[in-house]
């Protein structure tokens, strides 16, 4: 679904890393310069020096360099960073996909801490840590109140240690503990026949490896379940490595196919990438799904495969991002990820949306706009155009979550009435069997209570500011009682809105409920049987004249 504002777990965006580390050169572009490095170099080295002697007071060095480093680097772009010692674990995990941990995620409600994610047989899903338990303390720390870094920084550690958690269940207090391990997060979430000889893959990223559990999971498909079409979902997927989104476009096109392009303005860093490998299929027919949140090696993939027509996108425009990132490693174990280059696909196009070259009076990119985009050519003679991402062949267009729903889920009570209801209920039946009835809707209605239509809509703030300024304006008693009325029809037509947007709430609360049995696999599979994405998908797989069509074939 299409949010107004991002209200889950917040998402790292992951973007195109080339996985080799470039060694350090120096290019020096003139003598000018040069001199004017080292004369900067050194008054920030002497006014360093003097903060440290003469501010009031105390200082940490660490901190002020690695505030002046971020803000400098903020003025290239949100792609290059830099992470100190403390942060490596975090650049490994972007990379491979693994930390050392407990295996939980946590939102924050207040000052407290409350499980949002447990992973299948992580160590707290093995000690018995469930969805919605509070955590109170952790090695005998209050994490009461302290920041997510803070957060991680005691959860994080070396593989084998213990961990004590004290946590709080529907208001009691308990303790366990558990080992650290080091937790894999899949790339590949689920996969699996959900139609007659249709298979789909949903690929949620690209760290290390992942383009082997993708050809693992595609050999599998067709082996076990016969399949003869095949669904990649590459929906909300923010990229990661390049070189992985190059193996699994490989995998479908011919041996030597040029697949994308990498150019900066260091030439010896340029590169050209091929499928250097025998595919496995280059003939089963594909559809590939993509929205607004399918980013960098996702638009490689989905834009490789678009460009040599070798599958058709469906769903909506993609993100508009790229550019090549590497890690560099720096002295004492820091590590910087620097925009090195853009990638151009098979056609060659770049479909890169912002212009860090060119900033605004504010500082900020420029939006490269639809008259200056150009046009290419795919394999098979197609338009397609460069700049803003990826335009799929077939639009989709995604729900936009309504205002009741946004408030019931900004203010947890989908999550607590899942959590209640996962107290409740030792079992549910399979995510393709459960449903939520009539009467778990009526609960959830009844539940939510006063809460239910706290939130304000755009008419409503529409009408508070033409309030404030007819009661500036003209302090009639007439025009108020006409406003007041007004306010007062606005609030009937509101109370009508959970009935109204019933089948979206019961998506959403069985998508919450489902994954505390089944976990995030379950929670695809649950929420494919109520896709319209997937649904198009079938029927364009389903009509081979409209396949061939959409890819300009005979």
């Amino acid at each position: 679904m299409k949010i107004k504002k991002f209200t889950k777990p917040k998402i790292i965006v992951l973007i195109v890393a080339v996985s080799t580390i470039i060694p350090l050169m120096s290019f020096v572009r003139s003598d000018d310069d040069d001199f004017e490095l080292i004369k900067n170099l050194e008054i920030f080295h002497t006014l360093m020096r003097d903060i440290r002697t003469m501010y009031v007071e105390e200082t940490s060095s660490g901190e002020l360099i690695k505030t002046a480093i971020d803000k400098m680097l903020e003025t290239l772009d949100p792609y290059t960073v830099y992470y100190p010692e403390s942060l490596v674990e975090d650049v490994r995990m972007m990379n491979t996909g693994e930390y050392a941990g407990i295996g939980a995620n946590f939102d924050k409600s207040g000052e407290q801490y409350i499980i949002s994610t447990i992973y299948k047989d992580s160590p707290a899903d093995k000690a018995g840590l469930i969805i919605g338990d509070i955590i109170l303390k952790i090695n005998d720390k209050d994490i009461t109140g302290k920041s997510y870094d803070e957060l991680e920084l005691i959860l994080k550690g070396e593989p084998g240690t213990p961990v004590n958690i004290q946590y709080s269940r529907n208001g009691e207090k308990k303790s366990m503990s558990m080992k650290r391990a080091m937790i894999d997060i899949p790339d590949i979430p689920y996969y699996g026949e959900i139609a007659p000889q249709t298979g789909y893959i949903n690929l949620s990223g690209f760290t290390q490896n992942c383009s082997k559990q993708f050809r693992d999971a595609f050999i599998k498909l067709k082996n076990d379940n016969k399949i003869k079409k095949l669904i990649i979902d590459l929906r909300y997927n923010p990229g990661g490595l390049l070189v992985e989104a190059v193996n699994i476009v490989n995998i479908f096109v011919p041996q030597g196919e040029k697949i994308v392009e990498m150019k900066g303005r260091i030439e010896e860093w340029n590169n050209t990438f091929k499928a250097e490998n025998v595919p496995l299929d280059t003939d089963i027919p594909i559809v590939v799904l993509v929205n607004g949140n399918s980013a960098s090696a996702a638009e490689i993939v989905s834009g490789a495969l678009q460009d040599l027509d070798r599958a058709v996108i469906i769903g909506e425009k993609t993100y508009g991002k790229g550019l090549v990132q590497t890690t560099k490693e720096l002295v004492f174990k820091s590590t910087m990820k620097v925009t090195t280059a853009k990638y151009y696909i098979p056609s060659g196009r770049c479909i890169q949306k912002l212009d860090y070259g060119h900033k605004d009076s504010t500082g900020k990119a420029t939006r490269i706009t639809e008259s200056e985009y150009k046009t290419f050519k795919t394999k098979n003679g197609r338009t397609v155009k460069d700049a803003g991402g990826i335009m799929p062949d077939i639009t989709v267009n995604s729900d936009t979550m309504s205002y009741i729903l946004e408030n019931l889920i900004d203010n947890n009570i989908v999550f607590d009435f899942a959590t209640q209801y996962h107290r409740k209920h030792a079992s549910v039946p399979s995510p393709e069997q459960f449903e939520i009835s009539d009467s778990e809707i009526a609960e959830l209605k009844q539940f939510a209570g006063d809460k239910l239509y706290k939130y304000e809509t755009m008419v409503d703030e529409d009408i508070s500011d033409l309030t404030q300024d007819i009661q500036s304006e003209y302090p009639n008693t007439t025009i108020s009682a006409t406003l007041a009325a007004l306010k007062k029809q606005i609030e009937t037509e509101k109370r009508k809105e959970y009935d109204k947007n019933k089948a979206q709430i019961r998506t959403a609360l069985g998508s919450e409920i489902i994954r505390r049995y089944y976990y995030d696999e379950g929670m695809i599979r649950y929420t494919l049987k109520h896709d319209q994405f997937i649904k198009k998908a079938e029927e364009v797989l389903d009509d081979a004249i409209l396949y061939r069509k959409t890819l300009g074939t005979k």
